[in-house]
């Protein structure tokens, strides 16, 4: 199930953040066609890392997560086209439609992975890249949880966060830190990185010096901002927060 697990959650991360760019996810909200491009775009993503990892599970699993991940995501247009056309659409709403549409998502990557490991399915991956990870001495599935957990704590950690913290903006500030998003999505990923490399070291003080530097460079501003302060103090907390989920269950 494991294996199963590790592979849906790679297809599915690179398929629903890497290969889907903002401007088509706005689209997404407005014309049921790119929800469609969307899906496919997913559907090959899902075929090619399950060809890579499991090839013999591969129509199975990208067949399987294809057709949930596009049912979940008609469920997601309908909704928030409802919203809008009933003027009902919210921050608050729009998040918490995020936030359900990723839980089902992650329900059904459980359910995927659980049949074939309950009937104990026969798998299979490519003998080259076994023998390769084999004779160079790596874990072929710490390697796969590396890549994941790198993958989770750049764009999909950064797109959490910033739903979940739209609410708690400063109005006054909306501007400004438009224009400081890009740099502190790199600043996120950046720490989230160093932390995840740092627990799996087991360096757990040495994390600590990483919220500190952190927050030096914002201290002028949390000290005379108490808006930007709580901001500041939810976002730092969130990140934190994932980076040490990712490496506890992926990684340790």
């Amino acid at each position: 199930m494991k294996q199963y697990m590790m592979v849906l959650l790679l297809g599915h991360v690179l398929g629903d953040f890497y290969t889907q760019a903002e401007e088509t996810a706005k689209k997404k909200e407005s014309r049921f066609l790119w929800v469609l491009i969307h899906c496919l775009a997913y559907l090959g993503t899902m075929t090619l890392t399950s060809l890579v990892i499991l090839p013999g599970s591969a129509i199975y699993i990208s067949l399987t997560a294809g057709f949930c991940h596009f049912m979940i995501d008609s469920g997601k247009f309908y909704s928030l086209r409802s919203l809008t056309s009933q003027k009902k659409k919210t921050p608050e709403k729009e998040r918490n439609i995020f936030c359900l549409d990723q839980i089902f998502h992650m329900i059904s990557l459980l359910f995927i992975s659980y049949i074939p490991a309950y009937w104990h399915f026969q798998t299979w991956k490519w003998q080259i890249v076994t023998d390769f990870f084999d004779i160079a001495g790596i874990s072929f599935e710490l390697t796969a949880a590396w890549i994941l957990a790198l993958l989770l704590v750049h764009k999909p950690m950064n797109l959490l966060i910033q739903k979940m913290l739209m609410i708690y903006k400063p109005v006054d500030r909306t501007a400004e830190m438009k224009r400081n998003r890009n740099a502190g999505r790199l600043i996120g990923t950046l720490e989230r990185i160093i932390m995840l490399i740092l627990i799996s070291r087991g360096q757990y003080s040495a994390a600590g010096l990483v919220l500190t530097a952190k927050s030096i460079a914002r201290y002028d501003r949390i000290s005379k901002d108490q808006d930007f302060a709580e901001y500041y103090l939810l976002g730092t907390l969130m990140s934190t927060a994932g980076a040490i989920l990712c490496s506890r269950f992926l990684i340790i």
